[in-house]
């Protein structure tokens, strides 16, 4: 779509956008950019997502622009803040200079709706703000599209691997997963914290993970135990 048929489309949509990002002079390149497009309309542009949060418990909003690394709070817990406070029906946007694959995948399993990089043009911002403004999933640059395959592909292992774990090691699992380390693990259930470490080893290679956090990260795909 060029650039006036998607102007003429968003003309009777009045769209109230919360801008965030620790550059003065992005925020007001961002809010100009916006609001070019009749209906439009910045409601607010602030530096700290701690000021976010307060607007938005204000003010009302459709969607949300903001960066991923800002001082004091970043961009990925201040989304976290925005959905835990029941505001699944806003659309959110990251704008970020660059982004890693986990970053990548906590974005998404917080909800965000688009992802636009500060390398690509300026309408890339608009088309993306116009997708998720109409309930859909803005994804579209092509270092993005291979970080999303490459964590779907992870997330398969991951799901097989769940699958072919034992009892005893879906109950190491859960333990370990909640901070609790080999030894106390192994008096809980009754065995050496030496066991403790080998169901340990076992659960990393079927997971196809090396770390607890990453098996933290796993804990809510994980069977529940029988009562």
């Amino acid at each position: 779509m060029d650039s006036s048929g998607r102007h003429a489309a968003n003309a009777a949509i009045a769209l109230r956008a919360v801008v965030v990002d620790d550059h003065l002079i992005v925020l007001d390149g961002l809010r100009r950019l916006i609001e070019t497009v009749p209906g439009w309309e910045v409601v607010a542009t602030c530096e700290r997502a701690t000021d976010a949060l307060q607007v938005l418990s204000e003010r009302r909003a459709d969607i949300v622009v903001a960066d991923l690394r800002m001082p004091h709070m970043d961009g990925l817990e201040f989304i976290r803040q925005v959905r835990s406070a029941h505001r699944q029906q806003i659309a959110i946007v990251i704008l970020t200079a660059d982004i890693g694959d986990d970053q990548v995948a906590e974005a998404i399993r917080l909800g965000v709706n688009g992802i636009v990089l500060k390398e690509q043009a300026p309408d890339t911002l608009l088309d993306c703000m116009n997708v998720v403004a109409s309930g859909k999933t803005y994804f579209q640059d092509q270092a993005l599209k291979s970080a999303i395959e490459r964590i779907r592909a992870q997330e398969a292992v991951e799901t097989r691997g769940v699958d072919l774990l034992t009892q005893r090691e879906i109950e190491v699992s859960r333990l370990a997963a909640s901070g609790i380390r080999s030894k106390e693990i192994g008096a809980r259930l009754g065995i050496s914290p030496g066991t403790v470490k080998l169901h340990l080893h076992s659960i990393y290679s079927k997971l196809g993970i090396s770390t607890r956090v990453e098996l933290a990260n796993l804990a809510n795909r994980l069977p529940k135990s029988p009562l």
